[in-house]
């Protein structure tokens, strides 16, 4: 998880709050410490790490593991965060930014994730959208394949096999 700047912490926390509100669900001291933690990561990260960074800034939240998968998958739904389903079967969370699409390629592999931009996938969801009426999802998209590390092994054992 990248780390942001201290001064970020209360713009993360009005954003955090105001973004609750206005996906209609209560704002409550837990989801507001689970999202604003994920906000602040700045980047991916799994339930475990945000659990981990929730409890070592207040080890008397009283927040389970069990809270921090309910919440996020909770504002997954609404739309708030999104889910990035990892090539190793792992889950990682983003906060969700309307202005920043980007796609993401997922090593079946080794489980790598790298982030790209691809324009061209935010101008096919638009015409996707044109000729169907069809939402897609295009802003937060994972592609799988192979990394620049596991492709060529794959290629060698695939001539040598």
């Amino acid at each position: 998880m990248r780390e942001r700047a201290p001064g970020a912490a209360i713009a993360h926390e009005i954003e955090v709050e105001r973004a609750i509100r206005a996906s209609g669900r209560r704002l409550t001291t837990q989801r507001s410490k689970i999202l604003c933690a994920l906000r602040a990561s700045g980047g991916h990260a799994t339930a475990e790490q945000i659990y981990a960074r929730v409890s070592a800034a207040d080890p008397h939240a009283g927040i389970s593991l069990s809270t921090v998968y309910r919440t996020l998958e909770q504002f997954a739904e609404a739309r708030l965060v999104a889910r990035l389903d990892g090539g190793s079967g792992s889950a990682s969370y983003e906060w969700r930014d309307p202005e920043s699409p980007h796609q993401h390629l997922l090593c079946g592999e080794c489980g790598a994730v790298a982030e790209v931009e691809l324009p061209e996938l935010v101008e096919l969801g638009e015409r996707i959208r044109e000729r169907t009426g069809f939402e897609p999802d295009i802003h937060h998209l994972g592609i799988g394949g192979l990394c620049t590390r596991c492709a060529p092994r794959r290629r060698q054992a695939a001539r040598s096999g």
